[in-house]
């Protein structure tokens, strides 16, 4: 199964809307000498903080939706349903979901029976050349501790494994 990376982000371009390119960008149409094309579609203001900055061209849905719980014990499981539906499909919906929620992951713990073939990820590399070894790069300590707790997470759960 493969995909179409330039239709991927036509598509995506589509389904956002336009964002502001900035009084310097807005004139010209052009990006600044250096900038990427991306930060030269998101450069609203320069005083946003990146955080700003990520969201502007974040896709947002078309339509109102409706947080619902997978069930009544859990609230932290949830799905989201458009409210436009009418109420016999959304009703009809949010039961059909609810039968089949065990189809559902919410860590990597609950897919035990994955072929790994399916979600392995290699890389082809040429045999006649030889392998560079990278620098070692030095996190602060919180970093260090996320990374920790989640190799631990991934080989708990037999996503890798040490060689």
């Amino acid at each position: 199964m493969t995909g179409d990376q330039k239709r991927a982000r036509v598509c995506h371009q589509a389904s956002v809307p336009p964002v502001n390119l900035g009084a310097a960008n807005q004139e010209t149409g052009r990006k600044r000498k250096g900038e990427s094309e991306v930060s030269a579609m998101t450069n609203k203001e320069e005083d946003n903080t990146p955080k700003e900055k990520e969201s502007l061209r974040k896709a947002v849905p078309h339509e109102e939706v409706e947080c619902i719980p997978f069930n009544k014990k859990d609230q932290d499981k949830t799905f989201r349903v458009g409210t436009k539906l009418e109420k016999k499909h959304m009703s009809q919906l949010i039961e059909l979901i609810r039968e089949f929620a065990d189809v559902f992951a919410w860590a990597t713990e609950d897919m035990p029976g994955v072929d790994p073939e399916m979600a392995l990820h290699r890389l082809y590399v040429d045999p006649l050349f030889h392998p560079t070894k990278q620098r070692k790069r030095t996190f602060s300590e919180e970093k260090n501790l996320a990374i920790r707790e989640e190799v631990s997470n991934l080989l708990k759960a037999g996503a890798i494994r040490e060689l």
